[in-house]
Order: C-alpha cells, then structure tokens, then sequence
C-alpha cells in the first residue's frame, strides 16, 4: 500500500482559511475560537495557529482576551454608518469624475459583471460569499479606470467591519435579486451619463443594507454588535 503524505497547513495558509470564514460569517461575530479547537480541525500544531491568531488579531478579526479566551470581534454599528458614509462620499465622487466619458470597453466589463450577478441570482441555491466577489469587483471596475485603484484599496482595508456588516444584509435578508436590480440602474445612469440621478442611487445603494436589515440589528442579530 502506497502511503499519503499530506502537506500541513503552514501559519499563512491557516490565517487565510479564518480570515475567509470570519468574513463569510462562518465564524460569527463574538463567536469563541480556540487554539486547541483549530488545531484539530487543521490537524496541526499550535505553533502556527498561534502565529495566524496573533496575526488576526492585530487585523482586528479576532480579540484575545486574557484568561477568558479568544473571540470573533463584533460589528462596530457606528464605525459602520461613518465607512458608508466615506464610501458613498468618495464613489460618487470618482464616477461623477468619469461619466460621460466611459469608453465602450469599461461599459462591456461592466455589463459582463452584470450578467455574472444575474446568473448568481438566478440559482436556486446561492452562495453569498460568491455574490459578495462579484458585487464587489462591479465597484472596483469604476475604480480602476478612474485611475483610483489605490483608494478602493483603501476602502477594504474596512473589511473586518464593512464586508462582514454587507455579508450579514445578504445572509440574513437574502435580497440578492435586489442588490442585482441597484447595481443594473447604477449602470444604466452610467450609461447614459444621467449625473442628475447619481447621488439618489448611490445614496440608495450604499445604506440599503442598513435599511433592509432594519430592526434586526436591535434583535435577533443585536449579539453581533458592540452595545454602547
């Protein structure tokens, strides 16, 4: 018999694993973690879990606490409403720079992302994180031509609140046709250069979340938040 040898997971490889799942909302907001825990499950030793630990926690993933233990960070609601509020300020600001003078390419690239979206949504079963790729790779078009690459940089270093704050508005409201129907009007006013309804939209788009997940945030998902 032949024996198998499998190639253990190295520290990088374990931070990027928890990373995914934090964002994903695999592993929910205050949810516990343990180094023991994450060891079996990767069937190794503690050494690189710890490594990948200390890494997440100085990214904000995760908070560990002395003598309690260690623990997902919850979603800071007031953080949230000020990286909608920057976000929403500087992508209408970007596209508002570049309406009008879209090349048919950009509109192509835009329009295949569309066709991306709809075909996610149209699945019986679909996967948010997959979603959540696509929708995000929509805004980072207008981004890039806009020659703005480095600022949507900026705007996911907010991952830990923001992506998970979006993941949450899509797997607890699961309004995925919806977000669709925003991203195909936002590029329609592209399209035909209507700056008159940008902000509307924009404005609409980016705070839908907060707005579609409503009372939740105040309970049944109040758990996953900071209490002030």
């Amino acid at each position: 018999m032949t024996n198998l040898h499998f190639k253990s997971m190295n520290s990088e490889e374990i931070y990027a694993a928890l990373k995914e799942d934090i964002l994903n909302l695999r592993l929910a907001p205050g949810q516990f973690i343990s180094e023991n825990e994450i060891s079996k499950k990767y069937n190794v030793s503690r050494t690189p879990v710890k490594t990948a630990f200390l890494r997440l926690s100085s990214e904000k993933f995760i908070e560990i606490v002395p003598q309690k233990g260690t623990y997902v960070t919850l979603l800071d609601m007031e953080l949230i409403k000020e990286i909608i509020y920057m976000r929403n300020v500087l992508e209408t600001t970007v596209i508002k720079g570049v309406i009008g003078n879209i090349p048919d390419e950009i509109l192509c690239k835009l329009e295949e992302n569309l066709k991306k979206q709809e075909a996610i949504v149209s699945k019986p079963e679909i996967d948010p994180s997959e979603f959540y790729a696509v929708d995000s790779q929509f805004h980072g078009i207008l981004f890039d031509f806009a020659g703005k690459t480095k600022l949507w940089e900026v705007i996911q270093e907010f991952q830990v609140y923001y992506t998970r704050f979006r993941m949450l508005d899509i797997v607890a409201v699961g309004k995925f046709d919806r977000l669709y129907e925003e991203h195909f009007e936002l590029f329609e006013i592209i399209k035909n250069a209507r700056v008159d309804k940008l902000d509307e939209i924009m404005d609409r788009h980016l705070h839908g979340n907060i707005n579609r997940l409503g009372d939740k945030i105040y309970n049944e998902l109040k758990d996953y938040f900071i209490q002030k």
